[in-house]
């Protein structure tokens, strides 16, 4: 039942996204003193969630950044300006990874498994610029908003990638119950620093981080369900990738953590073009037209000595 309605809520919330985003955009094109962009990011993602991590026990977060998990993130996007504010929608494919392998930690490392999770990020994003009167930090801003994510949990074995969620590996399929799904709220916030490239044109250092409301990002999250009875239910398959462990785990023990839910983050470089102004892509980087006169000048009587 908590599965549907987080599916109901989320096509809602989809829905409802796009037509602020869409709504937001078309006012935009009708503004002559404001204007819109477009992005192309580049950068890498992390995985914190219940596999691999830090070798301190109990580092869940960003305290359990492994350098070993990072992988490719690519994403498009665009945005509205007004003044110091901006919104955007942006879409954002990578492949999160977690691997107990990459811990020294006994437990996790003990547990012996290992995860690569395809995502897509579909967000409607905020973007604050407060100093705009300082020289050096009116180029800082920061994000925030909210968003929707698909992702697909999959497990190596015998050389091919199997999907996790249809075998429900933690006894979710058991007595009629019912798998998580496959689709989550995510709440997007973040900083960057603006590099101007010209007079339409940017490169923007970005982190963002995100909070989900799922916890099974790496299949991962309570207790190990009977193995047997998984075995019965859900065939050979689901028995084997719920336990990999040297010692098998029985029915109740610990295999992730439920209090926690998983998160991720991304840090990369983002390419911002402005769209239809031949000014600056970035307000705070005009200069008013008296000084482009006076500088202009300044520049020709130069090139005359």
């Amino acid at each position: 039942m908590r599965s549907a309605l987080n599916e109901v809520n989320m096509k809602r919330l989809t829905v409802l996204s796009i037509a602020a985003g869409v709504g937001f955009l078309s006012f935009g094109q009708t503004s002559q003193q404001n204007s819109w962009s477009y992005n192309i990011f580049l950068g890498g993602s992390n995985l914190l969630g219940d596999l691999g991590g830090s070798n301190t026990n109990g580092s869940f977060g960003v305290k359990d950044f492994d350098l070993k998990a990072v992988r490719p993130a690519i994403g498009i996007g665009n945005n509205y300006t007004i003044g110091r504010f901006s919104l955007g929608s942006n879409l954002t494919y990578t492949r999160l990874v977690g691997d107990d392998a990459f811990t020294a930690l006994q437990g996790r490392n003990e547990r012996n498994l290992r995860v690569r999770t395809d995502l897509i990020e579909m967000n409607l994003l905020g973007e604050l610029r407060p100093f705009g009167n300082t020289p050096v930090l009116k180029r800082v801003y920061f994000t925030g908003g909210v968003g929707g994510i698909f992702y697909q949990p999959k497990a190596e074995y015998n050389d091919e990638w199997v999907k996790l969620r249809p075998l429900g590996t933690e006894g979710q399929n058991l007595d009629g119950g019912k798998t998580y799904s496959k689709i989550s709220l995510v709440v997007p916030y973040g900083i960057g620093y603006k590099f101007p490239l010209g007079q339409t044109t940017t490169l923007n250092l970005d982190i963002g981080l995100r909070k989900t409301f799922t916890d099974y990002l790496d299949d991962i999250s309570t207790v190990y369900a009977d193995n047997a009875a998984l075995l019965e239910n859900d065939g050979a398959l689901a028995a084997v990738l719920a336990d990999r462990s040297s010692i098998s785990k029985t029915e109740g023990s610990q295999r992730g953590n439920p209090e926690k839910k998983d998160s991720y983050f991304f840090v990369g470089l983002k390419f911002e073009k402005t769209i239809g102004k031949s000014t600056s892509s970035c307000y705070y980087d005009d200069v008013p037209m008296n000084n482009k006169r006076r500088i202009k000048r300044q520049q020709r009587k130069m090139f005359r000595r």
